[in-house]
């Protein structure tokens, strides 16, 4: 099976010899070669749901060409990948697609934050495909940026959208390792949320949960106590009431400072 990554960085794997880790100009034993525009044509498929009209994918893959030079540069950048470009990128009539066998990191995860984030019926038996998407390799796929050292203004969009799903996903994970006790993964995923957000209030929220789940209260307050004076330092706020009645159980009460 052909795969192609683009969380955490580029990577096609399964045709021929990995050409992805062939420099522009080389080749692997099928005769396909990556070169840059390539590289780029296959991202920005993948992290595409939908056809990609071929006019405004040469377009934006090659903003600082001329219309026939950039359609001529998707052109080159598919014939590239000789016959192995058949396995990858597909036509149809709406334009250009990935290959419906090629498996792609980003949607995979995508699926995941789906059925994470899809509202349950409180009678549905779920437990099954939640457990599958609370594995470490689950919460592992919202860990990385997506493609983090591309530049490339069509990515941009893409890459927010990504943002805001993935801190959604590990919030969701958090939550849902919490209530099942696995109380050291719901934490693991709560940091990996705030990672992303540091100024996140349900990311803190969750972390924080964590440790008073476990009985942790100098943990909550801890991590209560740096996320106000980082809130304030950095935007001027104090954290929303929903957060500090979570604390208000945990504050010290007056008097009952350590004495020593």
């Amino acid at each position: 099976m052909i795969r192609v990554d683009v969380l955490g960085g580029f990577r096609v794997s399964g045709l021929g010899a990995d050409p992805s880790l062939t420099r522009p100009g080389g080749s692997d034993p099928d005769g396909a070669t990556l070169s840059d525009g390539t590289r780029r044509l296959i991202a920005a498929l993948a992290i595409r749901s939908r056809p990609a009209d071929r006019g405004t994918l040469a377009a934006q893959l090659w903003p600082e060409s001329l219309d026939g030079r950039a359609a001529s540069s998707l052109r080159s950048a598919i014939a590239r990948l000789g016959d192995g470009g058949r396995e990858i990128v597909a036509p149809t009539p709406s334009g250009l697609v990935l290959h419906t066998a090629v498996a792609v990191d980003l949607r995979a995860a995508q699926a995941i934050a789906a059925r994470l984030l899809a509202p349950r019926h409180p009678d549905a038996d779920t437990d099954d495909a939640e457990d599958a998407d609370l594995t470490p390799a689950a919460v592992g796929l919202f860990s990385a940026d997506l493609l983090p050292d591309w530049f490339d203004a069509w990515l941009e969009p893409a890459a927010e959208e990504w943002r805001h799903l993935r801190v959604n996903a590990l919030e969701a994970q958090s939550d849902a390792l919490r209530a099942r006790g696995r109380l050291h993964e719901a934490a693991s995923a709560a940091r990996r949320a705030i990672d992303v957000d540091p100024l996140r209030e349900t990311s803190q929220r969750c972390l924080i949960s964590v440790h008073v789940a476990a009985g942790n209260q100098s943990d909550a307050l801890r991590a209560y106590a740096a996320y106000r004076a980082r809130l304030d330092r950095e935007v001027g706020l104090e954290p929303t009431a929903m957060l500090s009645d979570l604390m208000a159980g945990l504050r010290p009460r007056a008097g009952s400072a350590h004495r020593g």
